[in-house]
């Protein structure tokens, strides 16, 4: 069974619902996902598991250590475009390094789970956190980009887009705002999945009889 490991920034997410969502329809699909938060809601009514990055315990630091140390080559790259390259201020620097050991973090906590893939929603720190443990684990990841992830904070989504086996944004205008500010990326990497629901065929066919 392929097993996913899928992490959000926050989950769950009152003003996200969609991505309890697609983690069910990942299920339904016989696929094992791993639900993951980097951060813990304030309240939740969330009856499922969730795989919690926060609070860090003492074994999860030195797991974390050791599997960074083994496998530096994997992720020296990344650390080195963290801290030195690009036009990134100093403390957005700091912050990458930052989420660069939560990675490892993350890459301990999922080393036993032996996960196939790593996806991420948004492209904010969560997606640096998922593809710096994609690296140390050997495993594939992906994100989902949807307006000021891409539009507006956009930092080291360069490095993000070019690691991440594809990338699914929700419209046509943001998939052709990465084209042309990302001409190395591979077109075929960047879908297109837009949010809403399915009209019912009555209202379908009322809104494509509309106004000339």
């Amino acid at each position: 069974m392929t097993t996913i490991a899928y992490l959000a920034n926050e989950f769950p997410s009152d003003v996200e619902p969609y991505l309890d969502d697609e983690i069910r329809e990942l299920r339904s699909r016989g696929i094992q996902v791993i639900a993951g938060s980097v951060r813990r809601p304030l309240q939740s009514s969330h009856d499922r598991e969730v795989l919690y990055l926060y609070p860090l315990g003492f074994f999860v630091f030195l797991r974390a250590l050791a599997l960074a140390i083994r496998r530096w080559q994997r992720i020296c790259a990344l650390t080195a475009r963290a801290l030195l390259w690009g036009n990134e201020s100093p403390k957005r620097r700091l912050k990458a390094l930052m989420h660069t050991w939560l990675g490892a973090c993350y890459a301990a906590r999922l080393r036993k789970r032996r996960v196939d893939h790593i996806h991420v929603h948004h492209g904010y720190f969560g997606s640096w956190i998922a593809m710096v443990a994609a690296e140390l684990l050997d495993v594939g990841y992906s994100l989902t980009l949807h307006g000021s992830d891409l539009l507006l904070h956009g930092a080291y989504l360069e490095t993000k887009l070019e690691r991440c086996r594809f990338c699914a944004t929700v419209s046509e205008y943001n998939r052709q705002f990465i084209l042309r500010h990302f001409s190395r990326i591979d077109p075929a990497k960047i879908t297109v999945s837009r949010l809403g629901v399915d009209l019912p065929p009555v209202l379908e066919a009322s809104a494509g009889n509309g106004p000339d």
